[in-house]
């Protein structure tokens, strides 16, 4: 047992070594590295040991074997420059056999106006930019104490008439130590295809010999453009429930995360559970140690009440602050039957 936590430990700081190229800029579907829910951006993105919620799918499929009844999520995010952020996830435990899950992912920009070099004030038509995940999952305690899960998606990303589209697997684990109140995670997030942009916006007319004057100079053709890797990520953490008593939680963790398009960085985040665990405060720091980034400052909470008999009601929030776009928003609402 103590080698495990000692292997985590060594793993999650041999992250913060590996700092030589960023690939910054070097990947397609980039929307699916943005946190989507209040739980876990509340507790800095430092969840992926999990908690119980539907969109600790998003976190760590594995988490979801965790969850003893059917679940419901939505959170919206506002984000930068009036971009629309939304996810979703429903989540429905089937015994011994394991934990079934749906999940999607939308992202979509307000309509813009279309210009050319000719029409730089608008030709009248209007465009907008999506991308689009929508994702199966399964889950099963292997043991009582040791989870594995997968998520596979499926993945779009437009822009006026052009579209890329991808496949992703998720996979990810969780174990619960003997230690008390110690818990380990893993995921890979984002194992998947390379994503190549195709459409009637590539068209162009061309002339395939201009030096010479006698051929047909008006030939229809596509432009290729290059493929590019989805931003695949594996994170590692440890989570220590400092207090976990009937009425009251204090629950600590960290990650050690490695992208690849991106340098390897520390998130920390600490959640308090108070009055019968129905009041949830939260805190966290993503992107440490990260000599190009600002780390994000996260808080939020929320509240988890019983409503008409058995159905419980989970409303969260949280804050987080960015070095270059201010802040961001997320809005979270889930329903436990």
């Amino acid at each position: 047992m103590k080698k495990i936590i000692i292997i985590t430990i060594i793993l999650i700081g041999n992250l913060l070594l590996a700092q030589s190229v960023s690939k910054v800029g070097t990947s397609s579907a980039k929307f699916l590295s943005v946190p989507v829910d209040a739980w876990g951006t509340g507790r800095g993105q430092a969840a992926v040991t999990g908690f119980n919620d539907a969109s600790t799918l998003f976190w760590n499929p594995s988490t979801i074997s965790n969850l003893d009844r059917i679940a419901a999520h939505f959170s919206y995010t506002k984000w930068f420059e009036d971009i629309s952020f939304n996810y979703m996830a429903v989540v429905f435990p089937y015994g011994n056999i394991g934990t079934f899950g749906v999940n999607a992912t939308f992202f979509q920009t307000e309509p813009m106006e279309v210009t050319t070099e000719r029409y730089q004030e608008g030709t009248g038509e209007h465009f907008t930019v999506g991308s689009y995940a929508i994702g199966l999952a399964f889950a099963r305690k292997l043991t009582v104490d040791f989870s594995m899960g997968a998520n596979i998606k499926y993945i779009v990303e437009n822009i006026y008439h052009s579209s890329a589209t991808g496949i992703a697997l998720d996979i990810g684990g969780c174990y619960s130590t003997p230690w008390k109140g110690i818990r380990l995670g893993f995921s890979i997030n984002n194992f998947g295809t390379k994503m190549q942009m195709t459409g009637e916006d590539l068209l162009a007319t061309v002339d395939p010999d201009p030096m010479n004057s006698g051929n047909n100079d008006m030939i229809n053709a596509y432009y290729t453009t290059d493929k590019f890797e989805i931003p695949l990520n594996m994170t590692i953490g440890v989570a220590w429930d400092i207090i976990n008593s009937e009425r009251n939680q204090v629950t600590f963790e960290i990650d050690g995360l490695y992208p690849s398009d991106n340098y390897s960085r520390i998130n920390t985040g600490l959640e308090i559970a108070l009055l019968n665990k129905m009041l949830y405060l939260r805190s966290g720091v993503a992107n440490l140690f990260v000599d190009s980034i600002t780390p994000n400052i996260s808080i939020g909470g929320g509240i988890r009440y019983s409503i008409l008999g058995n159905m419980i009601l989970c409303v969260d929030y949280a804050y987080q602050t960015h070095e270059y776009f201010n802040k961001n928003e997320h809005f979270s609402i889930s329903i436990m039957f």
